[in-house]
């Protein structure tokens, strides 16, 4: 083998190790108990918007700041502060994916998905009963 083609496979196993470890920690859902345990550590927090407390956004004072609360897979609740403008839908979201940490006791979140819910739902439509006409 050339010496180009060996240090190209090592290029590649490199590039491909960097890949694996940066999604497979980022990927894995924990409850905020743990984020609150390990502050300034960045992890993923999955649960749903808990509904008793209002979703406050104020482009005037802070165009680039939303908090709510959000119950995590275990059912705790904690108030998140979402660096980033109100997304469209999130009172009407079914599930909610946040990345972040805890700093100064507060859980900050940089980037969030979410899970809207299906507009075939049974509620909007019903395809099983739908019958076709010839």
């Amino acid at each position: 083998m050339k010496k180009t083609q060996i240090v190209l496979i090592i290029l590649i196993a490199v590039v491909v190790g960097t890949f694996i470890a940066t999604f497979t920690g980022a990927n894995t859902s924990v409850a905020f108990e743990e984020a609150f345990a390990n502050p300034g550590k960045e992890y993923k927090v999955s649960g749903t918007l808990n509904r008793d407390y209002p979703v406050t956004y104020d482009p005037q004072t802070n165009s680039e700041l939303t908090v709510f609360h959000m119950f995590d897979k275990e059912g705790n609740s904690q108030m998140v502060n979402l660096k980033k403008a109100k997304p469209t839908g999130l009172e009407q979201s079914e599930s909610i994916d946040l990345y972040g940490r805890v700093i100064d006791g507060e859980f900050v979140a940089t980037e969030m998905l979410m899970k809207c819910p299906s507009k075939y739902n049974k509620n909007k439509h019903n395809l099983e009963t739908a019958e076709v006409e010839n």
